[in-house]
């Protein structure tokens, strides 16, 4: 970045390059770039800027690098909720104590505006139903082809469902595919508005956060497995792991049904990342690979009881988790879901695949022990 900045052309970047393939979009960068070198002192501004973001960068083990970089920066925000928190810790690490990160302002999609964060503390929203009307399904019903829906009034906490709306645009209505949860409700003594003196009834509001994607279920014969109940699975196995003195972390996991075998298994894609200042050696990598699948398979049946009941009955073999080599999954956004049509903010992550090409991307991309 700071090459970026000491020429004044991101195309120096082989980071923008990568995940900016809109050329009109980089030229636009560029001419605000040099507006703001201009603004700021020219080259004379340009040049320190970069010597010392270089500085800063080369410092390691040094938390806060968002801070030193840009000090008068107020928060980061990104989603940090249902399985987003497990990047959580490393973004963290990026803030570090002098910088607050929060939870996305904003749930929404293409077709409109959902929810605004309620609290910085916690990734819960309220919903807004001024700008769609809002039904809820809920997820015991949601296989069903004509659900019954409720309304937002009767939501109630502990419970999920599958967001319905209906757009102010056409009125046209759908099944949104997120499920959600809906925490608690907002009460009397949350609110920073004085209250009326003559006392009033106030709406019961409820709190809601993002659980998963209808499509994100794993399942063969009606285990209804959530990428929530996979990645708890993996950290479980990794908080085991470095216990053992083996200091990884989750970087990212995707997975999938395997049904040309009897009896049929899932199959978990992981990307591990070594903690700072640490390397994995072959011997421990060998540990980990020929380890995971029974520790990861044993977590899986406590956090799922339909996984637990295939098991048993012996419908399902104990899963296959493949390590895969560093940079795989960014290789595969770069590949497969990148487009000069889709936003980057548009792309989430495949954690459960079900494309043939995608499967294949990711057994081809293994790592192999035997010859570590």
């Amino acid at each position: 970045m700071s090459l970026c900045i000491s020429s004044a052309n991101f195309d120096q970047s082989s980071l923008v390059q990568k995940n900016i393939v809109d050329s009109d979009f980089r030229a636009t960068l560029n001419q605000t770039l040099n507006e703001v070198i201009a603004q700021y002192g020219g080259e004379t501004y340009r040049l320190e800027r970069a010597e010392h973001i270089r500085y800063e960068c080369l410092k390691k083990n040094v938390p806060g690098l968002l801070h030193r970089l840009w000090p008068n920066m107020i928060y980061a925000s990104t989603t940090t909720g249902s399985t987003f928190a497990m990047y959580k810790e490393v973004i963290q690490y990026y803030c570090g104590e002098r910088l607050t990160l929060i939870n996305a302002l904003i749930y929404g999609a293409s077709e409109s505006f959902f929810g605004c964060f309620a609290s910085i503390h916690t990734d819960e929203y309220f919903l807004l139903p001024t700008s769609v009307f809002f039904e809820f399904i809920k997820e015991e019903d949601i296989q069903q082809t004509q659900p019954k829906t409720i309304l937002l009034s009767e939501l109630e906490p502990g419970h999920r469902y599958e967001v319905v709306c209906t757009t102010d645009g056409g009125l046209v209505r759908y099944r949104m595919g997120d499920v959600i949860n809906c925490t608690r409700f907002f009460s009397r003594a949350n609110d920073l508005v004085p209250l009326p003196e003559e006392p009033v009834d106030i709406p019961r509001i409820p709190l809601i956060s993002l659980a998963y994607r209808v499509g994100n279920v794993l399942g063969i014969f009606g285990e209804k497995i959530t990428e929530q109940h996979i990645m708890d699975a993996l950290q479980q196995t990794i908080r085991q792991w470095k216990e053992q003195g083996i200091p990884v972390d989750l970087h990212e996991f995707t997975s999938c049904p395997k049904l040309d075998v009897f009896p049929a298994k899932f199959v978990i894609f992981v990307e591990l990342i070594e903690d700072q200042g640490y390397k994995i050696d072959a011997q421990q990598l060998r540990i980990l690979q020929n380890t995971a699948s029974a520790e990861v398979d044993q977590q899986l049946r406590k956090m799922n009881q339909g996984y637990t009941n295939g098991r048993s009955a012996t419908r399902l073999d104990s899963l296959d988790c493949i390590f895969v080599r560093t940079g795989t999954f960014s290789t595969f956004v770069a590949k497969f879901l990148m487009t000069d049509r889709t936003s980057p903010v548009q792309i989430k992550p495949h954690r459960i695949l079900k494309n043939e090409d995608y499967i294949r991307f990711f057994y081809d991309n293994q790592i192999d022990i035997s010859s570590s």
